[in-house]
C-alpha cells in the first residue's frame, strides 16, 4: 500500500443494538434485539476548506475520502494525498467524524467548481443534464478493448459478495461494492449505507493497493446508475455489473465510453446493455454449438467449476447441466466459490438425478482433500 499518512481517533462501530417490537402475520407482537448499520455525518476539510460532509457507514474513512477525491478529478493518485487526519468534531466531540485532508498541491483552484458541485455530492448524486456524458468524457477518454471475461465467472459474483457482506449479514441494511479480477476473485470488499460510498471505498482501496492485481470488474449489490459508472470509468475499470438494473444514462455512458455494462446479475444470468464483446459465452466464441461435433465438450463450464468437479471426483455433460433449473446451477456456482466440496458434490448428485434419473459419472476415487 502506498500513499498518505493516515492518523486518527477511534472511529464509531458500523452496527448499533436497537430495541425493536416485532409483529408477526397472526397479529402476535415480541420484543427483541435488533443490529441497526450506523448512519453518520463525516465533514471533509481540504487544505483546511470546508469541503463537503457527507453521510456514511463507519468504516475505511480513509479509502472513501480517497475515492471521492478521485471521482471527483481532485487527484488521480493516492500519492498526491499528504496525509488524512481524522479528529473529533467540536459540535460533536464524541465523534471523531472530521477530517482534514492534506493535498500536496493548492486547493485554491479547485474550489470554485467543488464548491458547485458540493450539494449534489452530499446527497449522493453525480452530474446531471443532456452534456454530462459529454463532460465526463471530456476528463476521460473512451476505453480501450478489453478484457474478456467469462458469462460464468459474472454469474458467480453475487455469492461470492454476499459471503462477505459481513454488515449486511447482521443488519440487511447496507450496499456492498467488489472490484473483482477476470477470474471472478475479490480483492476488495467494501460496505455502506450510500451505494456510492461503498464504490468510493472499494476505489480509494485500489489507489492505495499499488501491488493488487488487475481489477477489470466493478460490482455493486444494487442498480448501476450513472455516477457509478462514471466513478468506474474515471479509474479506468471497464466492466461494470450490477444485482439490480442500470438506468438510462449509465448505459448511454457505458456505450460512449466503450465499457461494458450488465445488469440484472443475478439467478444464473444477466442482461448485457453496452459493451457485449467482453463477455465469452460458452461455445459462442467459435461461432457454433458446444454440443456440436469438434467442440470441447467441457466448453460449457467455467475453469473453476471443472476444477471443483476434478477435486470431488465427478464429471457432468452438457445434458446433465441444462437438465438443471437457473437457481441449481446458482447454488453449485456459489458452492464452488465457497468451496464447499462434499457440500457441492453432494448437491450436484442429489439434482443431476432428480432431473435425469442417473447420477453424473464418477471420475474414479475422489482425492483426498487436503
Amino acid at each position: 500500500m502506498s500513499g498518505p499518512i493516515i492518523a486518527r481517533e477511534t472511529a464509531s462501530e458500523a452496527t448499533t443494538a436497537a430495541e425493536v417490537t416485532r409483529i408477526d402475520a397472526g397479529g402476535g407482537a415480541s420484543a427483541l434485539r435488533d443490529l441497526l448499520a450506523v448512519e453518520e455525518p463525516l465533514e471533509i476539510h481540504l487544505n483546511g476548506w470546508r469541503w463537503l460532509v457527507t453521510m456514511r457507514t463507519p468504516g475505511h474513512d480513509a479509502d472513501l475520502v480517497l475515492g471521492m477525491l478521485a471521482s471527483e478529478g481532485v487527484i488521480t493518485t493516492a500519492d498526491e494525498v499528504e496525509q488524512i487526519v481524522f479528529r473529533r468534531h467540536p459540535e460533536e466531540p464524541e465523534l471523531a467524524n472530521l477530517v482534514d485532508v492534506r493535498l500536496g498541491h493548492a486547493v485554491e483552484d479547485l474550489r470554485t467548481r467543488l464548491a458547485r458541485t458540493q450539494t449534489l455530492v452530499a446527497a449522493s448524486c453525480g452530474l446531471c443534464g443532456a452534456g454530462s456524458v459529454a463532460a465526463v468524457l471530456h476528463r476521460r477518454p473512451r476505453l480501450a478493448s478489453g478484457p474478456t471475461v467469462d458469462a460464468a465467472v459474472l454469474t458467480a459474483l453475487p455469492a461470492r459478495l454476499a459471503e462477505r457482506q459481513a454488515v449486511f449479514r447482521e443488519t440487511g441494511g447496507l450496499h456492498a461494492a467488489a472490484l473483482c479480477g477476470a477470474d471472478g476473485a475479490s480483492a476488495a470488499v467494501r460496505e455502506d449505507v450510500g451505494r456510492h460510498n461503498a464504490v468510493d471505498k472499494a476505489l480509494g482501496w485500489r489507489l492505495r493497493a499499488t501491488d493488487a492485481p488487475p481489477t477489470p470488474i466493478l460490482l455493486v449489490s444494487g442498480r448501476a446508475s450513472f455516477e457509478i459508472v462514471q466513478k468506474a470509468l474515471v479509474a479506468g475499470i471497464p466492466i461494470v455489473a450490477a444485482v439490480s438494473a442500470p438506468s438510462s444514462l449509465a448505459v448511454r455512458l457505458a456505450e460512449e465510453a466503450g465499457m461494458t455494462l450488465a445488469g440484472f446479475v443475478r439467478d444464473g444470468g444477466f442482461n448485457v446493455y453496452a459493451g457485449a464483446e467482453r463477455v465469452a459465452r460458452a461455445g459462442a466464441a467459435a461461432g457454433r454449438d458446444p454440443s456440436a461435433p469438434g467442440a470441447d465438450p467441457l466448453d460449457f463450464i467455467a475453469r473453476d467449476m471443472r476444477a471443483m468437479l476434478d477435486a470431488v471426483g465427478h464429471k457432468i455433460s452438457l445434458a446433465d447441466w441444462r437438465s438443471l433449473s437457473r437457481a441449481e446451477r446458482t447454488r453449485l456456482v456459489a458452492l464452488v466459490a465457497a468451496d464447499g466440496r462434499e457440500e457441492f458434490a453432494a448437491y450436484l448428485v442429489a439434482r443431476v438425478t432428480a432431473r435425469t434419473g442417473a447420477p453424473p459419472r464418477r471420475l474414479g476415487p475422489a482425492p483426498e482433500r487436503a
